[in-house]
């Protein structure tokens, strides 16, 4: 059987993503804060992340407008891409000053993006890899009886707690006394000696 992905997998991808989400809300914050209030908190939905790979200054949001980025982000979230289009356009106009730094950002904002995007799929592809093993293992129907045991917990207990041999051990025969490990076999070579 195939061993369960460590759970530490799924940590470290979890926190991978919240740092290079918290760079991208950064920038956003230092160039255009409105931009950041609108886009930030949604940063874990991939229509935010392509249209910041997109237009990643509030200037190229700006020309594009708001129907070409309805239109966009329609594709990845058709029932709030028109309201958040709106909420962006709305954030953009709250500032008509351009920070120093925003074309710097607007170089990194795109990797970003692509990299938080990557970095979802990946903890998305290893999230259903663990839940296809955790439901093909024996164990897997008493662990999500438990109250409170669903997949990623299983896994945990599975990857953390269980042995990686889950066969039921073998109970060893015990040894012989004439065998020279057996304790016993010790006490008569001893009491021999001293006889002698």
């Amino acid at each position: 059987m195939n061993r369960l992905p460590s759970s530490r997998c799924s940590a470290d991808s979890t926190a991978q993503i919240t740092q290079v989400g918290n760079r991208v809300r950064g920038l956003l914050t230092q160039i255009h804060p409105a931009l950041e209030r609108a886009i930030g908190p949604r940063l874990d939905h991939p229509a935010i992340l392509d249209l910041l790979q997109r237009w990643p200054s509030p200037a190229q949001l700006r020309a594009a407008g708001e129907k070409r980025i309805a239109t966009r982000m329609l594709k990845l979230a058709p029932r709030k891409g028109r309201d958040w289009a709106y909420e962006i356009t709305t954030a953009l106009d709250q500032q008509s000053v351009v920070v120093t730094g925003t074309n710097a950002a607007a170089l990194v904002i795109p990797r970003l993006a692509a990299q938080l995007a990557t970095l979802r799929k990946q903890r998305d592809d290893v999230a259903a890899e663990v839940e296809r093993l955790v439901d093909a293992h024996p164990l897997q129907p008493v662990l999500t009886s438990m109250p409170g045991v669903g997949v990623r917990t299983a896994a945990r207990l599975l990857t953390e707690v269980a042995p990686p041999d889950t066969s039921p051990p073998t109970r060893a025969s015990p040894p012989s006394p004439e065998d020279p490990g057996h304790p016993s076999a010790a006490s008569t070579r001893r009491d021999v000696e001293t006889r002698c």
